[in-house]
């Protein structure tokens, strides 16, 4: 079969990026203004992210610009604590809890929204859906508006997500992203989808090996999480994503000759730490993918020297995963024994 066949919904949609973050980019400052508007001046007294899957991976973005811009204290919820252990949000009145999910479907997601909002925290729902139970709970919904998304392995509804969270940031407090730089991000992204010379070479070595590291800092972190998840998803590699600092504390030591680091490092002040664990890999005889910024980088993106680089490391992500499956023959639109609609309670 000509590989170019294999994960044709996958690429499908990766390539309607643009045109759904550009729409959503011009919805940046309502969005924003939105949320601002469910606390008036007094503004909450912290802030939750809610999701699981690739969902986590975008709330992990979230958590990010909410603690940057505001210091507000921030969290991402064990959903266990409550749909396995009992326990109530009872200390969460008066606090802006964010679900994330793509469906708007998930039992678990859905149950935990309702509770916060029955003790008084404000509820924001992030989803595909805004007809869905999930849209139905909350006290304001961001549609993501990205279309019917058929491939299992999530696209453009993780980085749309992770567009609509940093919007969410932009009305709790000032010096993140801006509803000018989210605007530039969708040209971005075409750049990318028609640039696969890179991932291509990155995909040649990725296919010869059962097992690889894909690490990152800050930015670069929730985006790192997300291109493992994705290269677990669609070619059964054993596949881990790392925090950089976390990485240097032990996992460091699964790579070597035959395991391989993908390294994910922007422009922040954060991924020089990413940067330099080339050296320690290096030692280990380990054989690394620098994507990024750096001029030496084999996948790159633009510096753009905010959070929104996470979306552009993470539609490089995606690209490496579609390559590797389609190298290994492998149909990345339908991996075995997954389905699209994770219904976990």
């Amino acid at each position: 079969m000509n590989p170019t066949r294999l994960g044709r919904l996958m690429d499908a949609e990766m390539r309607q990026q643009p045109a759904v973050l550009a729409a959503l980019a011009d919805r940046f400052a309502d969005i924003g203004g939105q949320v601002a508007a469910l606390f008036g001046a007094g503004g909450p007294a912290g802030v939750a992210f809610l999701a699981r899957g690739s969902s986590d991976h975008a709330a992990l973005l979230g958590r990010y610009a909410v603690e940057l811009q505001t210091g507000l204290p921030t969290c991402l919820v064990a959903p266990s604590l409550a749909t396995a252990y009992g326990r109530e949000p009872d200390g969460f009145r008066g606090w802006l809890l964010i679900a994330l999910s793509q469906s708007g479907r998930t039992p678990e997601i859905v149950d935990l929204t309702r509770r916060y909002a029955a003790v008084g925290a404000r509820v924001v729902a992030v989803t595909n859906d805004p007809d869905s139970a999930l849209a139905r709970t909350a006290h304001y919904t961001v549609g993501l508006e990205a279309g019917p998304e058929r491939a299992v392995p999530a696209t453009k509804t993780v980085t749309s997500q992770m567009l609509a969270v940093l919007a969410l940031a932009s009305g709790l407090g000032t010096g993140g992203v801006t509803a000018r730089q989210a605007a530039e991000l969708p040209t971005a992204a075409a750049q990318l989808l028609v640039d696969t010379a890179g991932v291509d070479r990155a995909a040649a070595l990725l296919a010869t090996v059962d097992r690889l590291a894909v690490v990152g800092r800050s930015a670069c972190y929730p985006a790192a999480l997300e291109t493992a998840l994705k290269l677990q998803e669609t070619t059964g590699l054993m596949a881990h994503g790392f925090s950089t600092a976390d990485f240097r504390h032990g996992p460091i030591a699964v790579t070597g000759p035959g395991t391989p680091a993908v390294l994910l490092a922007g422009s922040g002040p954060a991924d020089t730490d990413t940067l330099d664990l080339r050296y320690p890999l290096t030692a280990r005889y380990a054989q690394i993918v620098l994507a990024g910024t750096a001029p030496e980088a084999t996948v790159t993106w633009p510096a753009l020297g905010h959070l929104g680089e996470c979306l552009l490391a993470t539609i490089r992500g995606q690209q490496l995963a579609l390559a590797v499956s389609r190298a290994l023959g492998i149909d990345a639109d339908h991996p075995t024994g997954l389905a699209k609609v994770t219904l976990t309670h």
